[in-house]
């Protein structure tokens, strides 16, 4: 925590002039989440004239794909949600800040930029809707999206639980993150099983270890790997709730109903 960058010190650091360095574009053309920006929260579409200079700029200057600016809690800088993650700018964008921005009061210590791509995944996913593969609970309490890997250790585990979790109320989606990336052969049979005629029977069957039969079709695996690198997925299972909060790794049926429970109450 002590590495994160603190609201005190940023603010104290403002008056040093500094960008970092970033990333070229991305691999896939197809924007990995929605370019709708937003002024001060998801469903708020009016943006002043200097938020879409904002925009501007950073898509000529360091080609981002801007999902939304908003007011950060430090005046002067704007909170800018892109297709590379959080960051933070002055109006001119001369000055740009990647980190953790935290809010520290008497309550403890919230961490805000976790708060906003939170809402960046809730977006990012509901585009991929349609794309999942899905086994729903009969009576659903919650749902989680879990971009997985047909050969991680750990996800075959989780897959193990999906009954137990659907009969806990919980709903599993699935999206593509195979780890060896869109070279591998994980990758051909991750499309493979998105191809399939029936894709939660392939799925099983993979989580097996059973063999993967070749199928070929116009499919979004690739651009759901790409997704999860754009939403901080580094690992396999990413569990991500409905609120935007990722979970990363493994966690037991009844552990995962707790904390499920608990984001709930939150």
């Amino acid at each position: 925590m002590l590495k994160k960058l603190m609201i005190t010190a940023i603010a104290a650091g403002l008056v040093a002039s500094f960008v970092f360095g970033v990333n070229s574009a991305p691999q896939q053309a197809t924007p990995a989440v929605p370019t709708i920006l937003h002024a001060t929260s998801v469903t708020d579409v009016i943006v002043s004239a200097e938020q879409l200079d904002i925009s501007r700029l950073l898509a000529e200057k360091l080609n981002f794909k801007v999902v939304s600016v908003s007011d950060s809690v430090i005046p002067g800088l704007f909170e800018v949600a892109t297709d590379q993650g959080i960051f933070y700018v002055n109006a001119d964008v001369s000055n740009l800040i990647q980190g953790s921005l935290y809010q520290v009061d008497d309550n403890g210590v919230t961490d805000l930029t976790e708060q906003a791509m939170g809402k960046v995944r809730q977006q990012a996913i509901q585009a991929f809707a349609s794309d999942t593969i899905n086994y729903p609970a009969e009576n659903e309490k919650y749902s989680i999206t879990v971009f997985t890997d047909i050969n991680c250790g750990y996800c075959r585990k989780l897959h193990n639980e999906v009954a137990q979790l659907n009969k806990l109320g919980i709903s599993v989606k699935y999206l593509a993150f195979p780890r060896g990336g869109l070279n591998s052969t994980t990758y051909q049979d991750m499309v493979s099983i998105w191809c399939a005629e029936d894709g939660v029977q392939a799925m099983n069957n993979a989580k097996r270890g059973g063999k993967v039969i070749p199928e070929s079709c116009t499919n979004t695996v690739a651009q759901q790997y790409e997704l999860g690198r754009r939403l901080g997925v580094t690992g396999t299972p990413a569990i991500v709730f409905e609120n935007g909060k990722m979970q990363p790794g493994y966690v037991p049926a009844a552990q995962l109903l707790s904390i499920l429970t608990s984001v709930d109450k939150s």
